[in-house]
């Protein structure tokens, strides 16, 4: 019986050596915490913040339609239990929590400029035209930019990353047992009704 040595052959990486030292990117936020700020982002029509339901329900890509996952799979995205999740479930996130899908990739956290690159045509348009003029290019663009926000009554030069949560809708009440009294409490309640005050 003759054995034949295994000859492991080299791959070509998928990206040009220098191309990924030339992009950096950003620190690796977890999904889950990116979750966490899109869903303060977002509520359902009567104020209340998106349950694990409410976003699965969303993630399918017609209304109605059979969602992308199931609750209990967001439920584990949004604790940290599952960090991958499939390019389709990516698209349902995105798409239920009205962000760019880019967002919820590892590197990526630029929530603002993110959303304005997909959004409007004329920001994909400026990067185009200014994609072969290097460091000196991008410098005259951001100051232009810069230029026209000042002109606008825009004082405030520096724009978040990523932009702030909805504040919080305070709850009503909910309905049931009362809340339980102190002993203090208690003993006051219980002269009162002995007195017939």
């Amino acid at each position: 019986m003759r054995i034949t040595p295994i000859v492991r052959r080299q791959v070509e990486p998928a990206v040009p050596i220098g191309v990924a030292s030339t992009m950096p990117l950003g620190p690796d936020i977890p999904l889950a915490s990116k979750l966490a700020v899109l869903i303060g982002r977002k509520r359902r029509a009567d104020g209340k913040t998106l349950s694990t339901r409410d976003i699965a329900a969303a993630t399918a890509e017609t209304p109605g339609g059979k969602p992308a996952m199931t609750h209990q799979v967001v439920n584990d995205l949004l604790n940290g239990v599952k960090s991958n999740p499939t390019i389709a479930q990516l698209g349902g996130l995105a798409r239920a929590l009205d962000s760019p899908v880019a967002y919820l990739l590892p590197g990526y956290n630029g929530l603002t400029s993110l959303s304005v690159y997909e959004e409007y045509q004329d920001a994909r348009e400026a990067l185009r035209l200014i994609h072969d003029l290097g460091d000196a290019g991008a410098a005259e663009l951001l100051e232009a930019a810069r230029e026209i926000r000042q002109r606008r009554g825009h004082v405030d030069l520096t724009v978040p990353e990523v932009p702030e949560s909805l504040p919080p809708v305070p709850e009503p009440p909910r309905p049931g047992r009362r809340r339980r009294l102190s002993f203090t409490e208690a003993a006051e309640r219980a002269v009162s009704d002995l007195e017939g005050t």
